[in-house]
């Protein structure tokens, strides 16, 4: 199951037509609640948690999470890789650029240059 988490009804009703066995969520506790979901697509969108305390509580349910990002300057983009969300997806894209992720996670080694920058690693 794949929860579309994205706070733009466009996107979303795009990404759950072309993605099988999909939702889309409105309600960040039907996240935390649900107990079928492999995978999370989703925004910053604002809710009641805040986003390292939600997606922590995501990450440790093992959901995959596909995070869409204006840019790699987002200040939440270091606490998605302490996390260990790497598949992160800047705009702009395409449905395609975020679609592929579910079935072809991101390796390591794309994301590497951000956890050297923001974790301060040679």
């Amino acid at each position: 199951m794949v929860l579309i988490f994205t706070d733009n009804e466009q996107l979303d009703r795009d990404l759950n037509k072309k993605i099988e066995d999909s939702r889309i969520v409105y309600y960040p506790d039907y996240i935390l609640q649900e107990n079928e979901a492999t995978t999370l697509i989703a925004t910053l969108q604002p809710n009641k948690y805040e986003f390292k305390d939600f997606m922590l509580k995501v990450r440790e349910k093992n959901i995959q999470v596909i995070l869409i990002l204006e840019n790699d300057q987002v200040k939440e983009l270091k606490d998605a890789l302490m996390l260990g969300i790497y598949d992160i997806v800047f705009d702009p894209f395409d449905l395609k650029d975020i679609t592929d992720k579910i079935t072809n996670p991101s390796m390591f080694s794309s994301i590497s240059k951000y956890i050297k920058e923001y974790l301060e690693l040679e």
